[in-house]
């Protein structure tokens, strides 16, 4: 799993690294440095203020993921990260934001802006093809980093509340899960849980039935680690139609 998610952190800094101007395939767009991102003024759905973790109390006591959870998209919904990584120079912001969703088919715009280069491009697929038709840029790897990993299934059907955990065995070791906390980032509220592997922390995230993105994501890659590796948090918010 670890190894995975190494290969694909590796992947992620050798496509920005290598977006240095022109056109890239498959309609990604990539530019020079200098850029201005630029966010409208929300028209649809709730708006937050941009804005870090609140520890505010909250009156949810349980979250419901159902099985199709992280593939709920909604026309309008907006998200805007702020990424730090060991390879990224500064912080990276990265955009995603649903244009059109059915139940079927999800167009998304997703734009990854670093002190270097800019990335952007706009894919159509089902919702759960979405983050693999974004592969091969710098905007899919980020998605398949932060919004694909294999821990998120560990939570399909589950009911959680602050407090819950559960430890499964592999070939690396006892790797656990605890939610710890109901955090809220840019407005989002989300159940904040925590993997570790025989004892260190290796992933943290903060989901929520209610969105098919993060709240927050943190991916540490040595055991021990007390920094991330590669950290994600929302800072801008609107839940769409």
């Amino acid at each position: 799993m670890r190894t995975t998610i190494r290969i694909l952190l590796v992947a992620l800094l050798v496509l920005v690294a290598g977006c240095s101007g022109g056109i890239g395939g498959d309609g990604t767009t990539t530019t020079a440095a200098q850029t201005t991102v630029e966010t409208g003024t929300a028209t649809d759905g709730e708006t937050s203020t941009p804005g870090n973790e609140s520890g505010n109390a909250s009156s949810t006591t349980a979250f419901e993921f159902n099985g199709t959870w992280d593939n709920q998209y909604r026309t309008g919904q907006y998200y805007r990260y702020e990424i730090t990584a060991d390879s990224i120079d500064g912080t990276a912001t990265y955009e995603w934001e649903v244009l059109s969703a059915t139940d079927d088919e999800v167009t998304v715009r997703a734009k990854l802006v670093t002190s270097n280069t800019t990335s952007e491009r706009t894919v159509t697929a089902s919702p759960d093809k979405i983050n693999s038709k974004l592969s091969g840029s710098p905007t899919g790897s980020v998605a398949t980093l932060g919004f694909g990993s294999p821990y998120y299934s560990s939570i399909d059907g589950k009911s959680l509340s602050v407090g819950d955990s559960w430890e499964v065995s592999g070939a690396n070791g006892d790797t656990s899960f605890k939610v710890e906390r109901v955090s809220t980032y840019a407005g989002l509220e989300c159940a904040n849980f925590v993997v570790r592997t025989n004892g260190s922390v290796t992933w943290e995230s903060c989901v929520s039935p209610e969105s098919p993105l993060p709240g927050h994501m943190a991916f540490y890659e040595e055991e021990g680690d007390d920094e991330p590796a590669f950290e994600m948090v929302l800072v801008e918010y609107r839940s769409g139609n």
